[in-house]
Formats: C-alpha cells, sequence, structure tokens
C-alpha cells in the first residue's frame, strides 16, 4: 500500500499528524492503541484527480483511541492522538528511514524541542488555525514622505 505524504510533530503527551491531501470527502479516520486509519477520497501531492484515499499508519507506541481526535481543512486532514504514556517517541512507525521517506516527514512548523514545550497551548492549540494568519499587518508607511 503506498502511504499518503505525511508530516509529524509530538509533544511529551500528544501526536501531531498531518496528511496531506486536498478537497478531502467522505473521511473516516480510525483509531486503535497501535494505529491511525484514514480512508476517503481527496487530491493528494502525487495523484492531481480526487481519487480514493486508504491508508494506515501501524504506530510506534500506544495511543489512547477515544481521546484522539481529527479535522479535515482544505489542503489536510490533522490528527491529535494522545499518547498513552508520556514521553518523546523521536520517530512515529517503528520502520527504518529509508522505508519511510517517500511518505513520512517531519513537520518543523509545529515541532519544539522538550525544554520549548511548557510555552504550549493546550490541546490542538493554533493546529489548523488559518485566522492567525489573516491578522499580519503590511509595512505601514514611511513617515516623513508625504510630500513625494
Amino acid at each position: 500500500m503506498a502511504h499518503i505524504p505525511t508530516k509529524w510533530a509530538e509533544r511529551k503527551d500528544k501526536l501531531y499528524v498531518t496528511l496531506q491531501v486536498s478537497g478531502a470527502t467522505d473521511v473516516n479516520v480510525k483509531f486503535t492503541e497501535n494505529t491511525i486509519s484514514i480512508t476517503g477520497k481527496g487530491i493528494t501531492p502525487k495523484a492531481p484527480e480526487p481519487h480514493e484515499l486508504s491508508d494506515q499508519i501501524t504506530l510506534l507506541k500506544e495511543i489512547v483511541p477515544e481521546k484522539s481526535t481529527f479535522k479535515v481543512l482544505g489542503v489536510a486532514i490533522q490528527v491529535c492522538a494522545t499518547k498513552k504514556e508520556e514521553g518523546y517517541w523521536n520517530k512515529l512507525v517503528n520502520q527504518s528511514g529509508s522505508s519511510t521517506a517517500n511518505w513520512l516527514s517531519v513537520d518543523w512548523n509545529l515541532w519544539k524541542d522538550e525544554d520549548e514545550e511548557d510555552d504550549a497551548p493546550p490541546g490542538f492549540g493554533d493546529y489548523g488555525d488559518l485566522s492567525n494568519m489573516m491578522n499580519m499587518g503590511g509595512m505601514g508607511g514611511m513617515g516623513g514622505m508625504g510630500g513625494m
């Protein structure tokens, strides 16, 4: 099975998994203690036309299925999985780097080092919230240039 291109990051108690699927519909994400299974329809970077999606990620360690959630956004499917035991995994799956190189990468936008984690908001935090980008101010006017 070919995996959906995926990025991930972690905190001591959570995993953040982003599946790169645009225009996803009919999405179903099923959690077990050791797996995250995804089905639906959408567009992936490797297939520019909408197609059936089916993927299963076998995790390195266990999660709590009933405390794990997902969101479908226009450009991705985002998963927030609660770890069964706190601690850093340092990798998402128990596979060598060469076997995951084509589909799995670190989500550097969400990555925090262990010593930075106390600053993180609870839960999803800003994960998936693009509204904060709408408030970015542009360059202000340059003072003293009014008469030009």
